[in-house]
């Protein structure tokens, strides 16, 4: 069996305590862009176009007020962050993510 998707709250000292939620054991190709998806797809919000840097690659997702950004780091992995960074919107997504790790686990554990 695969080991157990999660995730951790940070808070990012280098972009001044910024809370980011870092995700363990989702060591996929193109994860971000899975995950992209399925936020638009549960949550119906759009996407941009992946940009893709040498050491890391993100996607913006937004819907309304609301913009979340995908990331993924060589150093870190994968990691999400609100980009407003208010307490509201950083709650919603840190809900929103708990239920997709959720939905990822369960079909994961089918396989």
């Amino acid at each position: 069996m695969l080991n157990e998707i999660n995730y951790e709250k940070h808070f990012n000292p280098n972009k001044g305590n910024r809370v980011e939620f870092w995700i363990n054991n989702f060591d996929y190709f193109d994860g971000i862009d899975y995950l992209a998806k399925l936020f638009c797809e549960r949550y119906r919000m759009q996407a941009d176009e992946k940009v893709e840097g040498i050491f890391f690659d993100f996607i913006r997702v937004y819907a309304h007020n609301v913009e979340y950004v995908l990331m993924w780091h060589e150093d870190i992995g994968t990691l999400l962050y609100d980009s407003n960074q208010n307490a509201r919107d950083t709650a919603q997504l840190e809900t929103q993510l708990s239920a997709l790790v959720q939905e990822i686990n369960s079909n994961l554990s089918r396989n």
